[in-house]
């Protein structure tokens, strides 16, 4: 009986060595484990693709967000350069936020603009403005003896030797002292006369600044003043010579084209003569003191 079963054990271990001889057998283990290397392999490098393109995605994230907020800073607004004009003719000159100048002869005027708003300073003559609406920020002109504050509308602004005229054609305009008392609103037709005592408000009805239809606009001004707006136009001064400048107050309409004509006019108004020279035009007293 013992020897039959080690025979047998025996037959099963020579049945076993030869199906594990099998070259059949062999060659498709041999294939089944490299095809599980492979997909082994396959997975490996598809999840490590995938885990690149993850933190290529979180890094390109981080990037457009830094770009597109960086630390939430407010955005800086460039705003142009200053602007100086100075006209020795009547120019027309655009403001670097869109307004509109014409500037009469012998104007200087100063710009600048930032956030918050706009500022003009009108240091000499006369100037036409439309301005460029814009309710953010308000537009300023100083001249020296008057603040003058707009949004958006149209007006003219005299500066003469001892006051201002603002003249409003269009919009609102409010017209205060340097010191920003006497505050007043002006509107379409009315006019404001700043001088050292105050403001006086009266109504026009012009519809274009005279200065441009060619006539010198005199309101209640002294002697000086008038004849500091007829040198504007005169190709030689035009001076007051011993006259006590303080008692005339003259308002009228002169032609800008003949100087020689509004100096004999005004020398007849004021009782005094003119004196015509080649270098200059003078208003005196007569010779014989009347």
């Amino acid at each position: 009986m013992t020897e039959i079963n080690k025979n047998h054990d025996a037959g099963n271990d020579a049945i076993k060595q030869a199906i594990w001889d099998d070259p059949a057998l062999l060659e498709a283990l041999t294939d089944h484990h490299s095809h599980t290397a492979s997909r082994n392999t396959s997975r490996w490098a598809w999840l490590g693709g995938m885990a690149a393109c993850f933190c290529a995605g979180v890094i390109g994230w981080y990037v457009i967000q830094e770009q597109s907020f960086p630390d939430e800073l407010p955005v800086k607004v460039a705003y142009a350069s200053p602007q100086t004009f100075s006209s020795v003719d009547a120019q027309d000159v655009k403001l670097s936020d869109g307004s509109e100048v014409a500037m009469n002869r012998g104007a200087s005027l100063h710009f600048s603009e930032s956030a918050r708003n706009r500022q003009a300073k009108l240091t000499k003559g006369e100037a036409y403005f439309e301005v460029a609406r814009d309710e953010a920020r308000p537009f300023n002109i100083e001249t020296g003896n008057a603040n003058i504050q707009v949004l958006g509308t149209a007006f003219n602004v005299d500066k003469s030797l001892s006051q201002t005229q603002i003249d409003v054609f269009h919009g609102k305009v409010a017209v205060s002292m340097p010191d920003g008392s006497d505050r007043v609103e002006l509107v379409k037709g009315q006019r404001a006369s700043v001088t050292a005592r105050g403001i006086t408000v009266s109504a026009f009805t012009a519809t274009e600044p005279d200065w441009q239809a060619g006539w010198i606009d005199l309101n209640n001004v002294s002697l000086n003043d008038a004849l500091y707006q007829l040198n504007r136009y005169s190709n030689k001064p035009v001076v007051l010579q011993h006259v006590d400048d303080h008692a005339a107050h003259i308002s009228g309409r002169f032609k800008a084209a003949d100087i020689a004509g509004s100096a004999r006019l005004l020398a007849q108004m004021n009782g005094l003569a003119m004196h015509e020279y080649e270098d200059s035009i003078v208003l005196a007293k007569p010779e014989n003191g009347k």
